[in-house]
């Protein structure tokens, strides 16, 4: 006889109680994950949850900030480049 999830009530229970059985063997099969060892013992730990990030295209101040000055700090290294390769001094005599 198959229950409603398709598998054998080989157990001897109550039809009832067979399906609740099953009911949480697959919860467990489907959120627990078993690994083994070197030693072959086996552990079980909980699936770790798949990780979503989600950006709407919206830049928090301190993201406007941090690109602001790592754009500004760049323009004073080229600027140094450019005056030691015109004047031969590190920004235009000042260092």
């Amino acid at each position: 006889m198959n229950n409603l999830l398709g598998n054998q009530n080989t157990e001897g229970l109550d039809p009832s109680l067979f399906f609740l059985y099953n009911c949480v063997i697959n919860l467990y099969k489907s959120t627990m994950t078993v690994t083994t060892n070197e030693h072959g013992q086996q552990n079980m730990f909980a699936k770790e949850p798949v990780m979503y990030y989600e950006n709407y295209g919206m830049l928090t101040p301190n993201m406007v900030k941090e690109r602001t000055n790592g754009r500004w700090a760049m323009m004073g290294i080229v600027a140094g480049f450019l005056s030691y390769a015109l004047t031969g001094n590190l920004y235009f005599g000042v260092f």
